[in-house]
């Protein structure tokens, strides 16, 4: 008996690891559909379908251009990252990217979906794959960085200006900051970057001779302790832009929610919506704005509605990656047929 446990074990062990991706990408997506029926059995569901329907446009439309400029804002930050590797890369071509990457990223099984495709998208424009990882994954923690940093400063206001116990927030966005900033510490460790690169050992396996070379061609970071702490700031700036925009969306829908509530609760929510727990952050967005909605005397549905219509506005301000899509699709297929004709 014992034996055959051990067996059905590794049996769903190795069935895990030939389908990580698609479990997780069912997983992610069953727990935001399941926060979702929960929280619409919290909120007054013809209200917010009122609410949807009565949409002020001309709020709408400004969210819309916000998103698009916090997109562009996003892709020029990477710009600052890749031009180390490549100094003649097109802020275009980045925007494109970034883009097609935002986009089909909606549709993979993982949460890092968009990066890789962003990754595989420089790779095909002869560009090395270990250096456009490595300018992702440095992205990836400053931008985390950014957002643990202003999550701790709007959690701190919020529990002495409104006297709410909500130190567990707190402690979370202080273990994320404090993390990350001791990661990206070592990580650029002289000692290590030096012992790394003269290990012939590292050298003789294939995977791992990649590896050292996404962490070399990451660790030239190093050199740039300006465009990191510049890169920092403009990301604390960027992460303002979600607080305009949810400010936008609650006046779209005819809200009159004071500014200071947004600017206190966003940072918070964005920073636990990026951790990898359901399908693009649906479910728990719109969760964590109800509970914070409602520790200030808010609308549990109000709440849910702003967190509904800024995912919808995403997905709308984000399909211009279909023409860029499509237009590399089109591209491809015509340097294929010069080269068949060749």
């Amino acid at each position: 008996m014992k034996r055959r446990f051990i067996l059905i074990l590794h049996n769903l062990s190795d069935f895990y690891k030939h389908n990580k991706r698609i479990i997780n990408f069912i997983i992610q997506l069953a727990i935001s559909i399941l926060l979702i029926i929960l929280l619409l059995n919290l909120i007054d569901i013809p209200d917010m379908l009122l609410l949807l329907k009565n949409i002020n446009v001309y709020y709408f439309i400004l969210l819309l251009i916000l998103i698009t400029i916090d997109r562009i804002f996003m892709a020029y930050k990477w710009l600052l990252l890749l031009r180390v590797k490549y100094k003649n890369i097109s802020f275009f071509t980045v925007i494109k990217i970034y883009y097609i990457g935002t986009f089909v990223g909606f549709f993979l099984p993982t949460t890092v979906g968009g990066d890789l495709v962003r990754v595989l998208k420089l790779q095909k424009e002869k560009h090395k794959g270990s250096d456009a990882l490595s300018s992702v994954i440095l992205e990836r923690i400053l931008g985390f960085i950014a957002s643990a940093i202003l999550a701790s400063i709007t959690t701190i206001l919020l529990i002495f200006l409104f006297k709410l116990n909500i130190w567990h927030f707190l402690i979370i966005a202080a273990v994320v900051l404090f993390v990350l900033a001791l990661i990206l510490i070592i990580s650029f460790n002289k000692t290590l970057v030096s012992k790394i690169e003269k290990s012939e050992k590292l050298s003789g396996n294939f995977l791992v001779s990649n590896l050292k070379k996404f962490y070399l061609s990451y660790a030239e970071y190093k050199d740039n302790k300006g465009l990191i702490v510049l890169f920092l700031i403009l990301s604390i700036i960027e992460q303002l832009i979600p607080v305009i925009a949810n400010y936008l969306a609650a006046l779209a829908l005819n809200l009159k929610i004071p500014l200071i509530y947004f600017i206190l609760i966003t940072p918070t929510v964005q920073l636990i919506s990026k951790v990898p727990i359901s399908f693009e952050g649906i479910g728990v967005t719109e969760g964590l704005m109800v509970y914070f909605f409602t520790l200030l005397g808010l609308a549990k549905t109000d709440a849910f509605s702003i967190g509904i219509l800024g995912h919808i506005a995403v997905i709308i301000a984000t399909l211009p990656a279909l023409v860029f899509y499509f237009r590399d699709i089109k591209a491809s297929l015509m340097q294929d047929k010069n080269e068949v004709k060749r």
